[in-house]
């Protein structure tokens, strides 16, 4: 049989063989299967953040819509409880802020910061300031006021963050009208004289 032949023969024979064919096709799909179990993960896991921190902003301004004033000591309280509805994740940098707002007698005045408390306490936005992160401020007509929480959250699941890039950015904001008052006061103490104005 000349050499030309044979190899021939044998090509042909390989062709038609068919052992080990079942391990060929699993070896180029696990890649991507790999791919798609670790994307189910971590879009469940974003998925999963992403609900607690939108219940957390709505729980949250919420709570602080349903009275006509709230001191800072209840406040501090209120964001360390509603802090709660984002465990088990890790809440070391979640940030929290409530924000009352006003416009003023005419319609072309700015919306402008009423009093404003963050996670620590401080005031994030200075009093009077103009503030301009509310998605829709036609709503807000002239002489009225409204509360805004603003959460944000740098998330790192501890998975591979191969198929989302990590740690993921969040941001939710959630506004309520005040329910009791034509503005919810924010107040140093129990003591009325103590209260913003």
């Amino acid at each position: 049989m000349p050499r030309f032949e044979f190899l021939a023969a044998r090509a042909f024979g390989f062709a038609r063989d068919r052992r080990g064919i079942a391990a060929v096709e699993f070896a180029m799909l696990l890649p991507i299967m790999t791919l798609l179990f670790f994307g189910m993960l971590e879009a469940s896991d974003l998925f999963t953040v992403n609900r607690r921190l939108s219940n957390a902003t709505n729980s949250l301004v919420d709570l602080v819509a349903k009275e006509p004033s709230i001191t800072t000591s209840e406040l501090s309280d209120l964001i360390v409880g509603v802090t709660r509805i984002i465990e088990p994740s890790d809440t070391s940098t979640v940030t929290m802020k409530v924000v009352s707002v006003t416009r003023g007698s005419s319609p072309s005045d700015p919306v402008t910061v009423h009093w404003s408390r963050d996670e620590d306490g401080a005031e994030p936005y200075a009093a009077g300031s103009t503030y301009d992160k509310l998605s829709d401020d036609e709503s807000l007509k002239p002489g009225q006021s409204l509360l805004v929480a603003e959460i944000g959250y740098n998330y790192d699941s501890g998975l591979t963050g191969r198929v989302f890039q990590l740690p993921f950015e969040f941001k939710h904001q959630s506004v309520r009208w005040p329910r009791k008052s034509s503005r919810v006061q924010l107040c140093a103490s129990s003591d009325p004289a103590t209260c913003t104005s």
